[in-house]
């Protein structure tokens, strides 16, 4: 009778032991809490997503410890994800392709937000094509999304930013010495390109709307992508639930953005017809298609013709749109 006792006691240890290694080993999206995931933050309007995200719950829904690290210039936050100060950069593709050059391993998962008419550049009335800009003194951030924005449109005149006079600033900087009549033209943002008709004569020359090359892509690390892919997927389904959440409560996420930025409601509402948050949907399409490989290969090869790299980088070793699949 305790062989039998014995026995069956040995059944049910051995069935427990199954079923806790047979969920475990299937539970491969938990995030792991241990760790906090650090996103860098610059101060663009569409990053107000991630600012919604921890105030209204998402990242702790899904388990997942987030810091939100802000900075000012695309500058500080390369280097900060370089010295392994944030895990993740949302920002535009040229910047991917500097950390690479850089000998930075990194990886693009996702992307996050399109701008579609919120960069851009203003110009004095005497200037009217990208030709005219020709000798002016132009503000912008070296190095930076802005930089790129007007090296692509000067590339295609065949000119570049050695036959301007270049005056590097930060983007809202650059707008704002632009509107004091400080500087001929200026590669910056909104609320600038709006403010441009507040120097008379001052016009948005071309934007965004024209030109979509700058969806912020989701540049993480690539160890972390290696290391805790169940993070990096929990991070993924608060942002795409962050995004449905906003454009069903408009007015409140308004708020909470103005509040992170220091900058007014009517502020927030006049920038958000120019850049479009992207959705789960928006994002297996465009892995699908190879937009975010095409994009970043774009600004490799004009880095490089412009030498401001020196590897001849391969898009396809940047990307990895493999967490994507089956996430909801």
């Amino acid at each position: 009778m305790k062989k039998f006792q014995v026995g069956i006691l040995i059944i049910l240890v051995a069935v427990v032991g199954f079923v806790v290694w047979y969920n475990l080993s299937n539970k491969t999206d938990v995030a792991t809490t241990s760790q906090p995931l650090r996103i860098g933050l610059n101060p663009w309007i569409g990053n107000g997503l991630y600012y919604v995200a921890k105030e209204k719950g998402f990242f702790d829904a899904e388990k997942i410890n987030v810091q939100l690290e802000s900075f000012d210039d695309g500058a500080v936050g390369k280097q900060l994800l370089n010295t392994n100060k944030i895990d993740v950069l949302p920002l535009t593709p040229e910047t991917a392709v500097v950390l690479a050059d850089a000998g930075v391993k990194v990886k693009i998962v996702g992307m996050s937000d399109s701008s579609e008419g919120a960069d851009g550049i203003i110009a004095a009335q005497n200037i009217k094509t990208i030709a005219d800009l020709r000798g002016k003194k132009v503000a912008f951030e070296v190095g930076s999304p802005s930089h790129f924005f007007i090296s692509y449109l000067l590339d295609k005149e065949g000119l570049s930013t050695n036959d301007l006079t270049v005056v590097n600033s930060t983007a809202p900087d650059a707008g704002a010495a632009f509107v004091a009549g400080q500087v001929d033209a200026a590669v910056t943002w909104q609320p600038w390109l709006s403010k441009s008709s507040e120097r008379p004569g001052g016009h948005i020359l071309v934007s965004s709307k024209v030109l979509p090359i700058f969806p912020d892509m989701l540049i993480f690390r690539e160890e972390v992508v290696k290391n805790r892919p169940q993070d990096v997927r929990a991070m993924l389904r608060a942002m795409f639930a962050t995004r449905d959440w906003i454009l069903a409560n408009q007015n409140e996420a308004v708020g909470i953005i103005a509040k992170s930025f220091k900058i007014t409601n009517q502020e927030v509402t006049e920038q958000l017809p120019d850049f479009r948050w992207l959705s789960y949907e928006d994002n297996v399409k465009a892995f699908n298609y190879g937009q975010p490989r095409d994009l970043l290969q774009k600004a490799a090869d004009l880095w490089l013709k412009l030498g401001l790299i020196k590897s001849n980088l391969n898009a396809d070793d940047l990307v990895d749109g493999s967490l994507l699949k089956n996430l909801k």
